[in-house]
């Protein structure tokens, strides 16, 4: 057939129209490069200066660059094997995003940004064909409006027990899980934004913890909050102490970095200076809950969950709550009252 279509005497369309199975041996046949994330995002980057006809230093590349090393970091965990990527593999990643409340522009701007990630990977030959551009964000939330998504709010007599627990795995991301902790159940801190929280953004008299654009000087990553919002957070006297206690432990392990949850390890002390990927956190916390035997519905973002809930209940108002959780919209923040159950028996607050 190859000669054929060498010779002229039929078009490679037509052949794949009347000979069926044709173009699948010839998918089959073809020898795809080996998966390069590193390359990959390389190339992604040429692409964008290609496009944009922009300098490597503009601030649009530096944040799309971010988000396309976020979805590499989400693959190579998921889908190591670019070849074996289906769009179902899109679509549990946009599942990921909508799950931990991104907004629906910023999720259909890193469906974007797959898109021409994979596109770069189709030219590579490291993929066949782009499974991201027969994903629609229509077909996901369908497909979340018809799975019921529990949230796991943590009883109060857990918290210690997961506190206690926390003790026993003191080298976990570099000593630093208990901080997540904190800044979840005291803060209701998206995983990011423990990752990006720098020292100089904590107001240690005031106690107040403020939300606001980070950068990483070593790589000039700029990461900013979601909705670019910036979010001032008051916080308990104990979770201050602790904090305290944490930058002095840093200072005596010398490590010199600007993060309160920094990245690199013992065997890489050289990424000290840079924050902690945003998926360590979960990683390091489901490693310590199945050696725990703890309840594996419990995750990091439970914290969060936990903080918005306890506030419910202790009586914050709706619109400071949104406040505090970064909410767009206050829907989203109206979602937790589910949980302030009538056994509680909230209305013995009545001034009457």
């Amino acid at each position: 057939m190859e000669e054929w279509i060498d010779k002229g005497w039929i078009s490679a369309t037509d052949a794949s129209q009347i000979f069926a199975g044709y173009e699948e041996v010839l998918i089959q046949a073809r020898v795809l490069t080996p998966t390069d994330y590193d390359v990959l995002l390389n190339a992604f980057e040429n692409y964008w200066i290609d496009k944009t006809d922009r300098d490597v230093t503009g601030k649009n590349l530096s944040n799309d660059k971010s988000h396309a090393r976020r979805i590499i970091h989400w693959l190579e965990d998921h889908c190591p094997d670019l070849n074996e990527m289906t769009p179902a593999t899109v679509k549990a990643y946009l599942l990921h995003l909508k799950e931990h409340d991104y907004a629906d522009n910023t999720v259909k701007n890193r469906l974007n940004i797959f898109r021409q990630l994979i596109d770069q990977a189709v030219i590579l030959v490291m993929i066949d064909d782009n499974p991201a551009r027969k994903v629609n964000l229509k077909q996901v939330n369908v497909r979340l409006r018809g799975v019921a998504q529990e949230r796991r709010v943590l009883k109060v007599e857990e918290i210690p027990n997961i506190f206690e627990a926390l003790q026993r795995h003191p080298n976990l991301i570099t000593g630093c899980l208990p901080t997540v902790v904190h800044l979840g159940l005291y803060a209701g801190l998206r995983n990011a934004e423990m990752c990006w929280l720098r020292w100089d953004a904590i107001d240690w008299n005031s106690r107040i913890i403020t939300i606001k654009e980070s950068l990483c000087e070593e790589t000039g990553e700029l990461w900013k909050p979601k909705d670019y919002e910036l979010r001032r957070l008051d916080v308990k006297q104990n979770c201050i102490d602790y904090l305290a206690r944490e930058q002095e432990r840093h200072n005596k392990a010398g490590f010199e970095t600007p993060f309160v949850m920094p990245g690199g390890s013992a065997r890489h002390p050289e990424y000290r200076t840079r924050p902690l990927h945003q998926d360590a956190p979960q990683k390091a916390f489901a490693k310590m809950v199945k050696a725990e035997g703890l309840d594996p519905a419990i995750t990091v973002y439970c914290f969060r969950h936990t903080y918005a809930t306890m506030a419910l209940r202790a009586g914050v108002d709706l619109r400071t709550l949104q406040k505090r959780m970064g909410h767009s919209d206050i829907k989203t923040t109206m979602e937790y009252l589910h949980y302030i159950e009538p056994e509680e028996h909230p209305m013995d607050k009545l001034p009457y």
